[in-house]
C-alpha cells in the first residue's frame, strides 16, 4: 500500500493493468536531476535510471520522465534499483517555454491535482505575472488556487486581493500569512490524502514556508528575502515530492524568474474568451485586425470596449504559445528523420540516398 500513499489511484492502476503485464512494477518519480531519478515503489524508495530502449525511443524533451510521473519499471534482483521502461499517460503536466531545453520546452512536473500560484503581497506583487502563471496552469488541466502570501506585511490587503480576483475570474484567491496564521486554514482541504499540490512562483514568495506553517514543523528549508527588492534565493534547488502529515503530497519547485508560455493556445483562448468571441464578428474570417473594413476588434479598441493593454497581452501570449508549438513540432520531425536514417543504415539499404 506504500505507492497508494503517493497518489497511485484507480486511474493509474487501470492504465498500468491495461498497458503492462508481468515483469513490471508501478513507481512514481519523486525527484529528478540530470537523468538520475529517485522513485517510490511498493518496495519503498530507491534510485531509478532510464532503460536504453526508452532513451532511444524519446522524440522530444517532454517525453523524458519528470517529477510526478508514474512509470512502469523493472526492479533489480537485489530490490535496490529500478529501471524505467515506460511512462503512464499523464493526467496533468506543466510546461514552460525554455530556450535551453530540447525543443524549446521544459516539462516542470506531472500528475498534479492542484497548483498553488503563489505571489507575495510586497514588492513581488505583479498582476501580469499572475496572469501568465494562470495561462500555464489552465493548460495543465489541474485545479488552480492563487495564494497571496505575506499578508502581514501588506496594509491594503482587500484592495490587492480584489485586483487579483478581477484578473483571476473564477479561480479562488487566498490572502494568507504564515506568521499570523491568517487564511491558512483555507488551504488545508487541498492537502487531502493522496492529493498532490504543486507550488509555482518566484523565489522568496514563501512557497516552502506555507507548508511549514500549515503542519507546524520544518518540513521544507526556507531562507530570508533581500530587503532592497524582496527577492529570495533559490532555497529549493530541485523539484521533489514530499509526503505530508495529512497524507497529502507537496511538490515544491525552485523559483521561476522567467515564465515563457508553451503549448498554451487553448489556455490563452480561455483566459481571453471575450477577445476570441469579438473576433468572430469581423467581416472577414481571416481578418488581421488592421485596416480591413468591418473589423470588430478595431471598432472595440476605438470605442474603449476593449483595452489596448489587454489586446497587446493577448497578441503576445498567442505569439509565444504558437512559436513554442511550431518549434516542438519541428524538433520531433527532425528527430524522427534521423531515427529513420539510422534504421536504414542498420539494414544496409538506401545508403546512397542519404549520402547525396
Amino acid at each position: 500500500m506504500i505507492l497508494e500513499q503517493y497518489g497511485y489511484d484507480e486511474y493509474f492502476k487501470k492504465q498500468f493493468k491495461k498497458n503492462f503485464g508481468e515483469g513490471f512494477q508501478p513507481a512514481r518519480v519523486l525527484t529528478e536531476h540530470k537523468s538520475q531519478y529517485i522513485i517510490m515503489t511498493q518496495l519503498g524508495e530507491m534510485p531509478g535510471t532510464l532503460s536504453g530502449k526508452f532513451r532511444y525511443g524519446i522524440d522530444a524533451g517532454t517525453d523524458f520522465p519528470t517529477v510526478g510521473d508514474f512509470a512502469a519499471v523493472n526492479i533489480s534482483s537485489e530490490g535496490d534499483r529500478g529501471v524505467i521502461q515506460h511512462i503512464l499517460p499523464r493526467k496533468t503536466c506543466f510546461l514552460r517555454r525554455d530556450a535551453w531545453s530540447a525543443g524549446g520546452v521544459q516539462l516542470l512536473c506531472a500528475n498534479i491535482d492542484t497548483v498553488f500560484v503563489c505571489m507575495s503581497l510586497n514588492k513581488n506583487y505583479n498582476l501580469s505575472r499572475i496572469e501568465r502563471y494562470l495561462v500555464m496552469a489552465k493548460e495543465s488541466r489541474a485545479k488552480i488556487a492563487v495564494v497571496l502570501t505575506k499578508a502581514d506585511l501588506c496594509r491594503d490587503i482587500e484592495v490587492k486581493t480584489a485586483l487579483c480576483e478581477a484578473v483571476c475570474g473564477d479561480t479562488p484567491v487566498f490572502a494568507v500569512s504564515a506568521v499570523t496564521g491568517q487564511g491558512m486554514e483555507k488551504l488545508l482541504p487541498y492537502f487531502a490524502a493522496g492529493q498532490t499540490v504543486a507550488a509555482l512562483g518566484s523565489s522568496g514568495v514563501g512557497k516552502s514556508t506555507i507548508v511549514n506553517a500549515l503542519f507546524g514543523q520544518a518540513i521544507m528549508n526556507t531562507s530570508e528575502t533581500r530587503e532592497d527588492d524582496d527577492r529570495g534565493r533559490h532555497t529549493t534547488v530541485h523539484r521533489q515530492i514530499i509526503l505530508l502529515p495529512s497524507g497529502g503530497l507537496y511538490l515544491d519547485t525552485p523559483g521561476l524568474r522567467e515564465l515563457g508560455l508553451a503549448e498554451a493556445e487553448d489556455a490563452v483562448a480561455q483566459m481571453y474568451e471575450d477577445i476570441e468571441e469579438l473576433q468572430r464578428y469581423c467581416r472577414f474570417s481571416d481578418c488581421h485586425h488592421g485596416n480591413e473594413p468591418g473589423c470588430a476588434v478595431r471598432e472595440a479598441l476605438e470605442s474603449g470596449e476593449l483595452e489596448p493593454k489587454r489586446w497587446q497581452k493577448y497578441l503576445q501570449y498567442k505569439k509565444e504559445a504558437g512559436y513554442c508549438e511550431n518549434k516542438e513540432r519541428y524538433i520531433r520531425e527532425k528527430t524522427q528523420r534521423f531515427k529513420n536514417i539510422q534504421k536504414t543504415f542498420h539494414k544496409g539499404k538506401g545508403k546512397e540516398k542519404y549520402w547525396k
